[in-house]
C-alpha cells in the first residue's frame, strides 16, 4: 500500500493559507514598539507578512490584523522563515 502523498502545497505547510492585503502590526517589547506590515496570506496556524524593516522583529510577537472598520483581531506569533521583506509566522496562542 502507497504511503500517504504529502499535502499538494509547495512548502510544508499544514492548512491551505488564504490571500488577504490587511493591514496589520507587529506589537513587541511588551507594546513599547511596533512595525507596520502587510498581511499577504493567512492560516488558521499561521500567516505571511511583508514590510521593509522585518530584519527588526523579535523571534515572537504579537500580531495585529486590522478589519477595516477600525478593529483588529491579535495572535501571538513567532518566526518560521524570513525571505527579504517576506516573513512566515506561525501562530502561538
Amino acid at each position: 500500500m502507497p504511503s500517504p502523498s504529502p499535502p499538494p502545497f509547495a512548502d510544508k505547510r499544514y492548512a491551505f493559507r488564504a490571500r488577504r492585503l490587511r493591514q496589520a502590526r507587529c506589537v513587541f517589547n511588551n507594546g513599547a514598539s511596533t512595525l507596520d506590515v502587510t498581511l499577504r496570506d493567512i492560516s488558521p496556524s499561521g500567516a505571511r507578512i511583508a514590510g521593509d524593516a522585518l530584519i527588526a522583529l523579535p523571534p515572537s510577537f504579537e500580531l495585529r490584523i486590522y478589519d477595516g472598520v477600525g478593529g483588529f483581531s491579535a495572535r501571538k506569533a513567532r518566526i518560521v522563515w524570513s525571505k527579504g521583506a517576506t516573513v512566515g509566522v506561525e501562530f502561538v496562542d
